[in-house]
């Protein structure tokens, strides 16, 4: 083969190799970036998994460390409860008697005094019915003298026959009679001495009811309601319109006459719940406060309790007398009570977070001899919010959780550290 053959078979096999070479090292350039690419996707998850499975472990094998405190003997324990203020004394007066607002003396705010003329009612009706009663009375007693002096008469005549009876002057049909006659003169006298009683009973009733003609008041105080004017009809123990209406008529419905109180001293009624009953007695000094009102509260005490807890509401019933003087507190105002009562028997008290809720019972965790877990099943007294008095279950002593994980297991064994805060 001549040298220009063996040149054109060479050159015709350069382009192929070429290709193949290039071809070549794009997969090996591929490969590589795969493998950077795995390794850089590969490599930190294995990495971070090594981590969690070393950090696990650490976590499973170490010793958890646990805030503990020791719980601290229970004090006298602040209890605030709302209540509304009432007059010590407070009386709505009616009418009596039937009639018209004759005059009226006084108004609201007015100070009276026990017995004070407050209005008259003119009732003619019950005047003429007064004066009919009275001469019933006067014909009855007159009736009387009438019976009294038939029965002497009676008596004269039965006397003159038993003695001509005696000497056989008269026959004994004659003296049975005039006996007879006595007795019914006697027995008539009887009847019109009962008439007499009666109609005088009478007299008094309508006597009583021109009395009430006068209406007065019952005790010293102030008026805190009136209901009626000048010319208004009246009736007899019922309600009438309200032509002024009182902070104290809490409905607005119909009231009486007059609403007379006693306003130097008021009374507040609470309800104390059943934790707190068994320490409130009478004389507890306690504070009232009305807000926004008042800058000092108003020292005062509980005057009676009703003994008895309400089966409705687990509550004791209190009053509490608070001294008025000055007139500051008014009745219907909200107050605040506030009450400092001594905690009842041995109790301890705990952080509300240092107690566990759920189905095995009310409990806390203890750390035990050996810095080992314990949970103690309690009895809770008062909850105070974010402290709990413990009425049974501990003794003192114990080292408590502050708080407590689920995590925590019987038995456990724990670092104790002191918590930072005591209840």
């Amino acid at each position: 083969m001549s040298p220009a053959e063996q040149s054109e078979v060479v050159s015709s096999d350069r382009p192929p190799r070429a290709r193949t070479r290039t071809m070549a090292a794009m997969g090996i350039a591929l490969l590589a970036l795969f493998l950077i690419l795995l390794g850089v996707g590969v490599i930190p998850r294995v990495r971070n998994h090594r981590a969690l499975s070393t950090g696990a472990e650490d976590v499973r094998t170490a010793v958890p460390a646990v805030h503990v405190l020791q719980p601290t003997a229970a004090t006298e324990a602040g209890l605030t409860l709302a209540a509304t203020t009432q007059a010590i004394q407070d009386s709505i007066i009616y009418a009596r008697t039937s009639g018209y607002l004759k005059r009226r003396f006084v108004d609201i705010g007015d100070r009276v005094q026990a017995g004070q003329l407050l209005a008259e009612i003119e009732s003619p009706e019950v005047d003429a019915q007064l004066r009919q009663a009275q001469a019933n009375l006067l014909q009855a007693q007159k009736t009387l003298d009438l019976q009294m002096a038939n029965r002497d008469l009676a008596k004269v005549t039965m006397d003159r026959y038993k003695a001509a009876d005696a000497e056989k002057a008269v026959a004994v049909e004659a003296v049975d009679q005039s006996v007879a006659t006595y007795r019914t003169a006697q027995a008539s006298v009887a009847a019109a001495e009962a008439t007499v009683e009666a109609n005088r009973a009478t007299v008094r009733q309508f006597m009583e009811l021109t009395s009430f003609q006068r209406v007065v008041a019952p005790f010293d105080g102030t008026v805190i309601q009136r209901n009626v004017d000048r010319g208004a009809l009246i009736t007899a123990g019922s309600p009438t319109d309200n032509t002024a209406v009182s902070p104290s008529n809490l409905t607005g419905a119909p009231n009486g006459l007059f609403e007379v109180a006693q306003l130097d001293r008021l009374r507040v009624f609470v309800n104390v719940p059943q934790p707190f009953a068994p320490n409130v007695r009478a004389g507890l000094p306690v504070k009232v406060r009305v807000r926004g009102h008042l800058d000092e509260p108003v020292a005062a005490f509980v005057t009676r309790t009703a003994s008895a807890l309400g089966p409705g509401t687990r509550t004791l019933l209190t009053q509490v007398d608070v001294p008025n003087r000055s007139g500051q507190l008014m009745p219907g105002m909200f107050v605040y009570v506030d009450f400092t009562i001594a905690p009842s028997g041995t109790r301890w008290r705990l952080p509300a977070t240092a107690v566990i809720f759920g189905a095995e019972g009310t409990r806390v965790a203890t750390v035990a001899q050996g810095n080992t877990i314990h949970f103690q099943h309690v009895e809770l007294g008062r909850d105070f919010g974010d402290s709990i008095d413990i009425q049974a279950g501990l003794h003192g002593h114990e080292t408590i959780v502050a708080q407590p994980t689920v995590s925590l297991k019987e038995g456990q064994i724990v670092k104790p550290m002191a918590a930072t805060a005591t209840p």
